[in-house]
């Protein structure tokens, strides 16, 4: 197994990440670090943990990319690997023991096996956790929820390339992205029906820390979501579709609430527009719901898209 953790500005947090991956039951490891241009000391702190934890069952490689963006870093990181299998991770969170243990054995009894996945449990204030199952239509949970998140499975490493592996033209979002690709080619799945790694949201991220910052390249996503989805034969295209749309009506209730109405306005227009008629109501009190900071709209209405 191989495990890929881009890294951006992280030096007080890389180190605790990094000791969970070392933690793992599992052996042999292959673990590469991807400083992806921190200005911070980041890669200098993930290269003495390097040469305090290599060992002959667990190596490590520190590289560099200077192209802004996790999926650069993962792709980058893709490129170097050489194992059947990989992970990719992030540097501020912490994986649970067996979870590379889990995922090998999985994959060992069952060579038809192409990805392995789980919850992740998201830790909020106060130690609250958050966690979204991934049973039922893994399509739709993933394009509300992004259940196929970078902590939360492992992939054969061809059936990633065949996909088209990380895509750096899609600088948010884009294990979502990812996501919707790798499930459109039908993986032979298995579920892990508990939280294997923990995510500890940060208030800066390489993402941002709002929406409206990034307005453009959200939609990017969005909008390579819906063409493929668009182009595939899948039976419940036109509500994936119609799910899609509902992304589009909630990033815009996000830009309202940021203050930047004139950034909602259309974003919300084009998720109408593209919107089987009778389903519109749905969309704008999604949205209006939304506005005004609550959440669960899909829980509540996704039934009739």
């Amino acid at each position: 197994m191989t495990i890929v953790v881009p890294v951006f500005n992280r030096e007080t947090l890389i180190e605790r990440s990094l000791d969970s991956l070392y933690a793992q039951t599992w052996r042999p490891i292959h673990l590469i670090v991807v400083d992806n241009a921190s200005s911070d000391a980041s890669a200098e702190r993930a290269a003495r943990w390097g040469e305090r934890h290599s060992d002959d069952n667990f190596s490590f490689r520190l590289l560099s990319d200077t192209r802004h963006g996790a999926a650069y870093a993962r792709e980058t990181g893709l490129e170097h690997t050489s194992t059947d299998y990989v992970m990719f991770f992030d540097s501020d969170d912490v994986m649970h023991p067996d979870t590379v243990q889990t995922a090998m054995d999985i994959f060992l009894s069952d060579s038809s096996v192409d990805m392995v996945t789980w919850p992740v449990a998201f830790l909020r204030e106060k130690g609250t956790r958050i966690s979204h199952k991934i049973e039922g239509r893994l399509m739709e949970r993933h394009l509300v929820h992004s259940v196929l998140r970078t902590e939360g499975y492992a992939v054969r490493t061809e059936f990633l390339r065949r996909a088209g592996g990380w895509k750096g033209e899609f600088p948010n979002w884009n294990d979502f992205e990812t996501g919707v690709r790798l499930i459109l080619r039908d993986p032979e799945i298995r579920i892990v029906d508990r939280p294997m790694s923990d995510v500890y949201p940060q208030v800066v991220s390489i993402t941002g820390v709002d929406y409206v910052s990034k307005a453009g390249k959200w939609e990017k996503s969005l909008d390579a979501a819906e063409a493929y989805i668009a182009a595939s034969t899948r039976t419940d295209r036109r509500r994936l579709l119609n799910i899609v749309n509902w992304r589009r009506a909630m990033l815009a209730a996000l830009y309202a609430r940021e203050g930047r109405a004139d950034l909602a306005a259309p974003l919300l227009r084009l998720a109408l527009e593209k919107t089987d008629k009778k389903r519109r109501p749905v969309m704008r009190l999604s949205y209006l719901l939304a506005r005004m900071g609550m959440r669960g709209t899909f829980t509540l209405f996704g039934w009739l898209f």
